[in-house]
């Protein structure tokens, strides 16, 4: 089968790009094609479910969800979520909720039910927070199964990991109350950042994303699964400048790690920090968040 953009649908592939692991130092690359269309980066071809499994190493960092800067990204979330539910129309799910520590965050002060899902090969069913918290770990159709109507389904920095986001978004909003909410935060391919850092950018953060949506794109694919109202704009996430920034020591073209703790890492989030505005005010941004209306 040809090239088929995941984000809007398109057959005219352009420019190519191999991504070596600059974070995790794993031999494996991402081999990304641009699409023509929509500028949209996926990789093609598409890595099976086996191999995308093998290339999260247990030092993954969304595994462990302690650090500060996760905890201050977290209270900013919370804040985005509070503005976009209400009491009675529905549950909330997280996709993608690594270990759950978001979701009992938000159980604390908000009164709704909470689902969170990650893939895995086995079903496992864990209940937190006195049981307003659902984590589900297994197959999508284990999540659609238990899964009830839904006022807010949100996914940080999760869709740019699925090998078929129009298929997982179009099954998802199927769950969404009528007026229901998408929306999450990934990273952005048409941005100042990715021209700055080319393939140390951490927004490919290969081999494991699969699909960087430009803006235009993530629009395109949101409205291809029947949603509406969508609006895509700049979000906040240091971490991500701070990986970029990290790989500036490392060649372009060979595999690297990034350690995520230290005072070399501290340095590289004050640098993100100070230099995150300017991606901002460029309107160029290296980190979106969306949000679409069912």
């Amino acid at each position: 089968m040809g090239f088929v953009c995941p984000a809007c649908g398109g057959a005219e592939q352009g420019r190519t790009y191999t991504v070596p692991d600059h974070e995790y130092g794993l031999p494996r690359a991402g081999r990304y094609s641009q699409c023509a269309g929509c500028e949209t980066l996926s990789q093609y071809p598409m890595p099976s479910f086996e191999e995308l499994a093998a290339c999260y190493p247990d030092t993954y960092h969304s595994f462990h969800n302690r650090t500060l800067s996760v905890r201050a990204r977290n209270a900013i979330r919370l804040k985005r979520l509070r503005s976009m539910v209400s009491a009675d129309d529905g549950a909330v799910l997280d996709y993608g909720c690594g270990d759950g520590s978001f979701l009992v965050e938000a159980a604390n002060s908000l009164p709704q039910q909470f689902f969170g899902y990650e893939i895995a090969s086995q079903y496992e069913e864990r209940r937190m927070a006195g049981g307003r918290v659902v984590i589900i770990r297994g197959v999508p159709q284990d999540l659609l199964r238990l899964l009830p109507p839904c006022q807010l389904i949100t996914m940080n920095h999760v869709i740019e990991h699925l090998p078929s986001p129009i298929e997982t978004i179009t099954h998802l909003v199927q769950r969404l109350t009528p007026g229901g909410r998408l929306e999450g935060q990934t990273p952005a391919a048409d941005s100042l950042e990715r021209d700055l850092f080319g393939k140390r950018w951490s927004g490919f953060h290969a081999p494991r994303h699969t699909v960087v949506f430009s803006r235009l794109g993530l629009t395109r694919l949101l409205e291809r699964a029947g949603l509406s109202d969508v609006a895509v704009a700049g979000g906040f996430n240091p971490a991500g400048i701070a990986v970029s920034v990290a790989t500036l020591r490392q060649k372009a073209d060979a595999p690297g790690l990034v350690r995520r703790s230290g005072i070399p890492w501290l340095f590289c989030l004050a640098i993100a920090t100070g230099v995150y505005p300017i991606g901002l005010r460029s309107g160029r941004p290296g980190i979106v968040n969306f949000s679409a209306r069912n």
